[in-house]
């Protein structure tokens, strides 16, 4: 599907992505069909005592093409990795706002496979610990600034400035492993969010957990599929959703939220790279019903969506080459 075509489809998408457990069924039927298709070309194994008993994770695993004589070859990347590109997204100013912001711009592209240290279109990370099936590592996220004088629910407040997060995730393998076709991992990024312009500060935590799904078929498109929940401290949904009483109008009151749930959130992307190219684009469906802080009159819109996508062209790389990790 291509670029112009994820983004026609994003109507639909989001009235569906918005129920987590649908698309995590619509996620596992893909890759079970995906798997089945390849399957029709293999001799049918022979069903043994030990085969009956394995573990209901290994017989998934089966299922999902991770069998060892079904695994990707071992693949080699360069260290680092140089070049430009275009970006483009379209996101709400925050989630339950009703206003959204399009952004194009260029796009540097610089990726690192160190042994601990690592940058890539994920973001930075280092490892503190990696085993066979548990990542413990740096990572970094953060948020866009916001025009209240663009945004009707903020008329008269403070912008909101914007946020860089730093903390660390877990990285736990459900199923497969850097050379599996099929990967399932859970994901537990835990970080502290910090304003980055005027007078830096703290502004809370940030905690998202998520079940990530990637399927890479050999030599075609990487489907990733990613679902959680969304949590915070009070801290940090002062700072985006409270209402000041000296900023309250009779059409805005004053409100103070709590910390705990701040709603749901679903990712779907589809990327590709090719010798002297990457292509990406995403998805992402969010919902604040039910959320500690959708009293809040801030809140206009209880779904966003935002998407993108990026296209990067490769200039330069290293002459050294190391195996890819389950990110690559």
């Amino acid at each position: 599907m291509s670029d112009a075509d994820l983004l026609m489809r994003l109507p639909a998408l989001s009235a569906f992505a918005l129920n987590p457990l649908v698309l995590a069924l619509a996620a596992l039927c893909t890759s079970v069909a995906t798997s089945s298709a390849q399957a029709q070309t293999d001799t049918a194994p022979v069903k043994t005592e030990a085969t009956q008993d394995a573990a209901p994770v290994r017989k998934l695993g089966a299922i999902l093409g991770n069998t060892p004589e079904k695994q990707l070859p071992v693949k080699l990347l360069p260290l680092w990795e140089f070049g430009l590109g275009v970006g483009g997204f379209s996101l709400p100013d925050y989630r339950g706002s009703d206003h959204q912001s399009n952004y194009l711009f260029p796009l540097p592209y610089f990726v690192y496979r160190g042994e601990f240290l690592r940058a890539d279109r994920t973001g930075l990370s280092g490892r503190f610990l990696d085993t066979d099936h548990l990542d413990i590592e740096f990572s970094l996220g953060g948020g866009a600034p916001v025009q209240s004088k663009d945004n009707s629910a903020r008329a008269g407040m403070p912008d909101l400035k914007p946020t860089v997060e730093f903390g660390a995730q877990a990285i736990i393998r459900l199923i497969g492993d850097a050379r599996a076709i099929t990967r399932l991992d859970l994901r537990l990024p835990v970080r502290q969010a910090f304003t980055v312009s005027g007078n830096p500060r703290a502004v809370g935590m940030v905690f998202t957990p998520a079940i990530n799904l990637s399927i890479t078929p050999k030599g075609t498109w990487e489907f990733g599929a990613q679902t959680g929940p969304y949590y915070a401290n009070a801290s940090y949904y002062r700072y985006i959703y409270e209402v000041p009483t000296e900023y309250a109008t009779p059409t805005r009151p004053a409100y103070t939220p709590q910390g705990g749930y701040g709603g749901w959130q679903v990712t779907t992307s589809l990327s590709r790279r090719f010798d002297t190219m990457y292509v990406g684009a995403f998805v992402r469906a969010s919902t604040v019903k039910g959320a500690v802080f959708d009293g809040s009159p801030l809140v206009r819109r209880q779904n966003n969506v935002m998407a993108g996508f990026g296209i990067s062209w490769i200039f330069s790389r290293s002459s050294e080459w190391v195996p890819a990790t389950d990110d690559d």
